[in-house]
């Protein structure tokens, strides 16, 4: 089909800005329509970078990234280049030899039986760039000119509909940190890279304790604290920590944002929400099971760690054996991302300006 500018396609095109998982389908009835094997959306560079794609790029987009074409493609890298306004095939930009030469051509399309493709680039405002791509069999021919009149006739509402999609996402973040700042709960949205994506006003208040540094990437004074919120951020080590300030006592919170690779946000991860608690607290074995996900039994063991005690004294006090203590200790310290007794106090010390009265 050489013609695509129905009003069907163009009225998908512009709903997938309100609905962004259906990219996916608006990309397969381009593709199928104009004689395309599949077709990906790709934006973000480096642990950024994301993909979406038809259904059946499924398998080659993991073969894809096991090879690590995803860091040497000199054919995305030079289409890119030159597709910043337009979609451009591989024979605008390659001569034949050149193309045929392409390790990524010769080695990992052609014997999958693709090769001949198109690109076109999209830098929608405040958002990393997004490509668009088309691949098709080599034995369905050479991408003609009628194609790439169908595919330029598509292209401005292709640009407009991500450029909205972009900023829609971009507003639900606001929402969210705006909708935290009216209950009085500092908090941001950020990406697995520390990247900012959006921040309260309360949240932004803290800065004493927290920058933000180039590229817009967070930083927290405390240098162990700022370790244990990038692993947090990379799903790594314990979601809950105390956020050292000079005034009061924080908790600093990373809930994670459900994994979405339909999302065109770029690529919010969590959010950092920072709790602040005002009233005196005098059973805190619900706080600590609640923030680090503690038994009974390891807050009951943390409590009295808390307190000073050493580790046979608080077998003693509790009247349970030392090495129940000792296991207890060392599941507190794996959860707290404590190194010890010692960093397990100064990392709680914010709990303990409140009255800690003794545990049932």
């Amino acid at each position: 089909m050489d013609h695509i500018s129905s009003a069907d396609i163009i009225d998908d095109i512009y709903e997938a800005a309100l609905f962004p998982d259906r990219w996916a389908k608006v990309i397969a009835t381009i593709g199928q329509q104009l004689d395309f094997w599949g077709g990906a959306l790709t934006w973000g560079k480096g642990e950024e970078e994301a993909w979406l794609f038809t259904p059946n790029f499924q398998e080659l987009m993991q073969a894809f990234m096991e090879g690590g074409w995803n860091h040497r493609n000199d054919r995305l890298t030079r289409a890119i280049r030159e597709g910043q306004f337009s979609f451009v095939h591989d024979f605008d930009v390659f001569t034949h030899d050149e193309w045929a030469g392409l390790p990524i051509v010769r080695d990992f399309l052609m014997p999958r039986g693709l090769g001949y493709g198109v690109a076109t680039q999209v830098a929608p405002p405040d958002h990393p760039e997004m490509t668009v791509i088309f691949e098709r069999k080599l034995d369905s021919g050479i991408i003609g000119p009628e194609t790439m009149a169908a595919l330029g006739g598509l292209r401005p509402h292709i640009a407009r509909s991500l450029t909205l999609a972009t900023r829609l996402q971009r507003q639900k973040a606001d929402a969210m940190t705006l909708g935290l700042n009216a209950i009085g709960a500092p908090a941001a949205v950020l990406q697995a890279s520390g990247r900012l994506l959006s921040a309260n006003d309360l949240f932004l208040s803290l800065q004493k304790c927290i920058s933000i540094r180039a590229r817009d990437r967070i930083l927290i004074s405390d240098e162990r604290v700022n370790r244990l919120l990038y692993n947090a951020l990379a799903g790594r080590g314990v979601s809950s920590f105390p956020l050292p300030t000079e005034d009061r006592a924080c908790i600093l919170h990373v809930i994670p944002l459900r994994k979405d690779a339909l999302d065109l946000s770029p690529n919010g991860s969590a959010i950092i929400l920072i709790s602040q608690p005002s009233d005196t607290v005098f059973d805190a074995t619900p706080l600590l099971k609640g923030l680090y996900d503690l038994t009974k039994g390891e807050a009951r063991v943390a409590l009295e760690i808390m307190k000073g005690l050493s580790l046979p004294a608080v077998a003693k006090q509790l009247r349970i054996s030392h090495e129940t203590v000792r296991s207890n200790a060392k599941s507190i310290y794996a959860k707290t991302g404590s190194t010890g007794q010692t960093d397990l106090v100064r990392r709680l010390s914010v709990l303990t300006r409140y009255t800690i009265g003794e545990q049932g």
